[in-house]
């Protein structure tokens, strides 16, 4: 009688290796699952808050609309133009330059006639001469 070798056991069997490969992929699914639900949640966190901005804006925007309905039309015209800075349609606006120093007028002046004068060694650079008479 010839011996029998008895077979060499296998490290993983099929069996084993497709249960292996589902539990993989279900935990896979399942990670992502989560990441999608928190994601789902953060997302409607954020929509809840800025439903709650846009209520406060609104609530804002209807006081202020009581406010300018309870005022006559005076009063919105000098509230605007006086608080705001507005200007109706068709008015001019004139500002007026900030008040200069005379010094400073002083010694653009006589930079300008020693320009004019031909003083060359002593007359400052042109854009001094620019900026002292934009900025008077």
């Amino acid at each position: 009688m010839a011996r029998q070798t008895a077979p060499q056991k296998q490290l993983l069997t099929i069996r084993q290796m497709v249960i292996f490969l589902a539990i993989l992929i279900l935990s896979i699914f399942a990670f992502k699952y989560a990441q999608n639900i928190m994601r789902i949640r953060s997302g409607q966190m954020e929509l809840r808050s800025l439903n709650q901005e846009i209520d406060e804006v609104k609530r804002q925007q209807a006081l202020a609309e009581e406010s300018i309905n309870g005022m006559d039309a005076a009063q919105v015209d000098s509230f605007a133009k006086g608080e705001l800075g507005w200007a109706q349609k068709g008015e001019t606006i004139y500002i007026a330059p900030p008040a200069s120093s005379a010094t400073e007028s002083d010694e653009a002046a006589r930079a300008v006639s020693h320009a004019a004068a031909g003083d060359v060694d002593e007359s400052p650079p042109n854009w001094r001469l620019w900026l002292a008479l934009l900025t008077d």
